[in-house]
């Protein structure tokens, strides 16, 4: 299977904006804690919603499946696709699952574990997408 050349050299940017979208929940999920009493009187009660975990996750979700996973057929280094679905895995379940199950102590470890992983996994994948340019 090939990548499309267009996406091909879209995957760098899709990968900024994955990074971008895992640092915000990141500030999300170490902010929330300083500003959740401040947050109704500058409107932003919506921050602390299941809405905005839904949105950040979701966004999270698609920017690491449309960057990591075409560069991953292009590079095919395994450990890519294993951070992603680790870093994926740790985002959705303290976002969703984890407080129902372990308790809400758990939940920002894991996100910012999550998180860090993604970020970390984004970085590499572009640098791998552009040793694949150079290559060909």
């Amino acid at each position: 299977m090939f990548v499309n050349k267009d996406l091909q050299k879209l995957i760098p940017s899709l990968d900024n904006i994955g990074i971008a979208a895992s640092v915000l929940c990141l500030i999300h999920c170490l902010a929330m804690p300083f500003l959740l009493a401040m947050l109704p009187f500058l409107g932003l009660s919506f921050l602390d919603s299941e809405e905005a975990h839904w949105v950040l996750a979701i966004c999270i979700l698609i920017f690491a499946l449309v960057a990591i996973f075409p560069a991953y057929l292009k590079h095919k280094k395994p450990g890519i696709l294993i951070a992603m679905i680790v870093g994926l895995t740790l985002v959705v379940f303290g976002a969703f699952f984890v407080e129902h199950i372990l308790g809400h102590g758990y939940e920002m470890p894991l996100l910012v574990v999550g998180n860090l992983i993604l970020v970390a996994t984004h970085w590499r994948n572009r640098s791998l997408i552009k040793c694949c340019d150079h290559e060909h």
